[in-house]
């Protein structure tokens, strides 16, 4: 009835919108994951762990859409395009979705659940806010229409960096070619985050303009890793407001002037030079000498050499400088892959002669190639194994800054010995952060009083449980094992618990 399990988890799970994002190999590759007994590194390979907008996933719920499930079905239930992140406002009713009290904090995770209004809350933390409410009404139209519209193809992060420093650009935000005016860019897009902060899922975004500068600069430039939608459907809400907008912006001539890419890798276009095509006519075909086609195409002999060994046409040489012996000696040497400085000295010819023979022998290029990288592989081997084992035990971080250029070469053509020849890793030393502990002792507390009369008088519990104060403070049960250093707020929690009716203790 619901489809098999490809069709499960691409339409009836969040990953429908992790998958707009990302190439059809990571969909292919999560969907594995998902139907198999482990999902590990899933998040992170979806750009979720590492974004600070958190993984849970809270349940989210329109008060109207339940009202009309019930009315056609009987009961309510979740609506997917609800539990889409950076969706708060239901685009069929314009109203704010209520959010669950459940499962993201832990409580009831692992069961079956549907939505009832005991358990779904106000997800704003100011109320009334029209300002607010537009914003994330046009937010949540632009997520759903990108989302729908990427079913077919995903909206690739890697090639949109372009489509923004285009519009920073007609906004007046670039200076000279290339350099971007980040204060400025970071000043205003604060300013288009003030309304979106009335909810927690916005608390990642940055408050002040360093940090704000920094969160859009990864954002700015060609991608090095992963990141979580959310931010660049910020960025492109911000820049562009709705989604037509954006698709005319993606479309532009000016940056789809490249040919068809593979999973947003631009293709290269090798670009032919027509003349190379009658040059090698000229020789093949009219059985002209090179230096007569050379002149007759229009460049000097040794670039018609290179373009004839390129398009596999052997030439037959007059002696020059190179007699037969003394070439077939210098291709020796440069087939053992030695120096060209080398094997000139030895040929007494200079090192621009050695040159031109690898150019115009395409063979011998190669084979002089190869055995150079086989050297350099062998050496870096070498120096890594020795550095290993004197300083392996320091940690892979202090052999990087011993002998970086041998880690950078091996990193890059040789990555799979590399790993498999690293040193152990160090034990993991405790980093001690700098946090308030007293302010955050200080507002817990506070939350906790306000919970616990909450429930108390608005919902009549006459015994509370822990449980249902975490339902009410997410960040409590996340502070659980620090309670030790919140006294106040261990305080507060021991008389919620103790108490049986509001009283002046909850107050203290």
């Amino acid at each position: 009835m619901l489809g098999d399990v490809n069709s499960v988890a691409r339409e009836r799970t969040l990953l429908k919108f992790y998958a707009a994002f990302v190439p059809q190999s990571e969909t292919e590759n999560a969907v594995a994951c998902m139907s198999s007994n482990s999902v590990a590194y899933l998040k992170l390979r979806l750009g979720i762990l590492t974004s600070r907008f958190r993984a849970n996933h809270p349940l989210k719920a329109c008060s109207q859409c339940m009202e009309q499930d019930i009315r056609e079905t009987g009961w309510a239930y979740w609506h997917l395009k609800h539990q889409f992140p950076g969706v708060w406002m239901c685009t069929t009713h314009k109203q704010q979705l209520l959010l669950s009290t459940l499962k993201a904090n832990g409580v009831k995770r692992f069961q079956w659940l549907l939505p009832h209004w005991s358990e779904l809350n106000p997800a704003s933390l100011v109320t009334g806010e029209t300002a607010s409410s537009c914003v994330l009404l046009s937010l949540a139209e632009l997520i759903e229409a990108l989302v729908q519209a990427a079913v077919h193809q995903p909206l690739l992060w890697r090639e949109l960096h372009e489509v923004y420093r285009q519009e920073l650009r007609l906004r007046g935000w670039t200076a000279g070619v290339a350099s971007l005016r980040t204060a400025q860019i970071a000043a205003a897009f604060l300013d288009y985050c003030k309304p979106l902060r009335c909810i927690p899922e916005f608390a990642a975004l940055a408050e002040d303009g360093v940090a704000m500068a920094t969160q859009l600069g990864r954002l700015l430039r060609p991608p090095r890793c992963g990141t979580h939608p959310l931010r660049h459907l910020l960025l492109i809400h911000w820049l562009f407001g709705d989604v037509q907008r954006f698709d005319v912006a993606l479309k532009s001539e000016s940056l789809n002037n490249h040919p068809p890419t593979h999973e947003g890798v631009p293709a290269t276009v090798p670009v032919v030079d027509p003349r190379v095509t009658h040059l090698c006519s000229l020789i093949q075909q009219e059985g002209q000498s090179v230096r007569r086609a050379a002149g007759l195409v229009g460049v000097d002999t040794h670039t018609a050499l290179v373009w004839a060994a390129k398009a596999g046409i052997a030439i037959s040489r007059r002696p020059q400088k190179l007699s037969t012996d003394v070439r077939a000696g210098a291709s020796r040497d440069l087939r053992r892959g030695n120096d060209k400085e080398q094997v000139a000295f030895r040929a007494g010819v200079s090192v621009g002669t050695i040159t031109r023979l690898l150019l115009s022998d395409v063979t011998l290029h190669a084979d002089w190639s190869e055995a150079r990288r086989e050297q350099a592989r062998s050496q870096s081997r070498a120096r890594w194994l020795q550095l290993l084992q004197l300083s392996g035990s320091l940690g892979i971080k202090w052999m990087r800054q011993m002998d970086t250029r041998t880690y950078t070469w091996l990193y890059r053509n040789d990555r799979a010995w590399l790993d498999a020849h690293k040193p152990a890793p160090l034990p993991q030393r405790s980093r001690s952060l700098p946090v308030d502990w007293a302010a955050r002792d200080e507002r817990l507390s506070g939350l906790v009083r306000e919970a616990a009369l909450r429930l108390m008088e608005e919902r009549g519990v006459r015994r509370i449980q822990f449980w249902q104060l975490c339902q009410q403070i997410p960040d409590l049960r996340a502070k659980q094992a620090a309670l030790h250093r919140l006294p106040r707020t261990l305080e507060a929690i021991q008389a919620a618990m103790t108490a049986h009716v509001p009283s002046q203790d909850l107050l203290r």
